[in-house]
């Protein structure tokens, strides 16, 4: 398994970003981090989930990009087609990672083996001088700012989860010849649970700014329409005929 090493404009010196390697990469995932600034103009263009790590567990905020696996639908033709696009594919093939030199410390980390990277072809990430190329300078700021965004997230996931305003649904796709597909493991907000809130406990999520995040994603789910129509564009062949969101019985938010 690959591991992220520090970006040296020195070891890396050499190192070009492929032409395609942004849509390719946006192309494959279905589910696109997010952090809870970026929930409000997501909001405009994909359906947003609370889901799990599968790794750690913890709560993740992501936008979903296709009903099915490894697509996204808003990359059409090599290209990204929607007015939004996740910090998490603007940042690509870049990650934030802990020093290491210096400690309590965080710098650029890249994956050395990725697909993103060519020494023969593409946008140099440095220049002669060892200066940052304009994609990795923007990367290198939006990936500094994503430090506080990801606390922020963090808390407002625990608070979302701490009210039991979190649900878990499943999507249920029914297709023209006959056949059904589930798509688990998603959660949303549960609007009853917003409402019974306390004055007291809906002033709190105003005042830390939670609230607009929480109505942003429950108007959301209507961007299922748009994925619905973005899928049967793409697969004639055989349409999704029906959407339905359903409580998921079996599992539970905690």
């Amino acid at each position: 398994m690959s591991t992220l090493v520090e970006l040296s404009n020195t070891v890396h010196k050499d190192l070009k970003l492929r032409e395609s390697c942004l849509a390719e990469f946006a192309a494959s995932q279905q589910l696109m981090r997010l952090r809870v600034p970026e929930v409000g103009k997501a909001a405009t263009n994909f359906p947003l989930f609370f889901s799990r790590n599968q790794q750690d567990g913890s709560w993740v905020l992501s936008a979903l990009g296709s009903f099915e696996p490894m697509q996204n639908v808003f990359v059409e033709q090599g290209r990204w087609n929607a007015i939004y696009q996740p910090v998490s594919l603007q940042t690509y093939p870049f990650y934030l990672m802990q020093s290491p030199k210096l400690e309590n410390s965080y710098t650029i980390g890249i994956l050395e083996t990725s697909e993103a990277f060519s020494k023969d072809s593409g946008e140099a990430i440095f220049d002669s001088a060892g200066r940052a190329s304009m994609h990795l300078s923007k990367a290198k700021n939006l990936l500094e700012a994503s430090i506080k965004q990801d606390i922020d997230t963090y808390r407002f996931m625990k608070e979302t989860e701490s009210l039991g305003l979190i649900k878990p649904i499943d999507l249920q796709l029914v297709f023209e010849d006959g056949n059904t597909q589930n798509i688990a493991g998603l959660c949303t907000i549960d609007e009853d649970k917003l409402q019974s809130l306390t004055a007291e406990k809906m002033s709190a999520l105003n005042d830390s700014g939670y609230l607009i995040a929480i109505h942003a994603m429950l108007l959301s789910i209507y961007q299922l329409n748009l994925l619905l129509r973005k899928h049967n564009e793409r697969n004639t062949h055989n349409k999704i005929t029906q959407l339905k969101i359903e409580v998921a019985k079996d599992r539970v938010a905690s």
